[in-house]
């Protein structure tokens, strides 16, 4: 299982208070902004939670 974006409760990379950390902080790089979005690739992501933790909003889960 891989990790999923809650879209109602992310404010968009753009007003991101964290400056959309779960980018940056995804070594696997499988995370993508996508139309201000963080897009997650299934693919590559490996379900560390990296992601997760760094998200002021709580807009990510697994």
């Amino acid at each position: 299982m891989t990790v999923s974006l809650f879209a109602d409760k992310c404010d968009g990379i753009d007003e991101c208070p964290e400056n959309g950390m779960c980018i940056k902080i995804c070594a696997l790089n499988a995370i993508s902004n996508i139309n201000d979005l963080p897009q997650i690739d299934d693919d590559n992501c490996s379900n560390c939670g990296l992601c997760i933790l760094s998200c002021p909003n709580e807009a990510l889960s697994n």
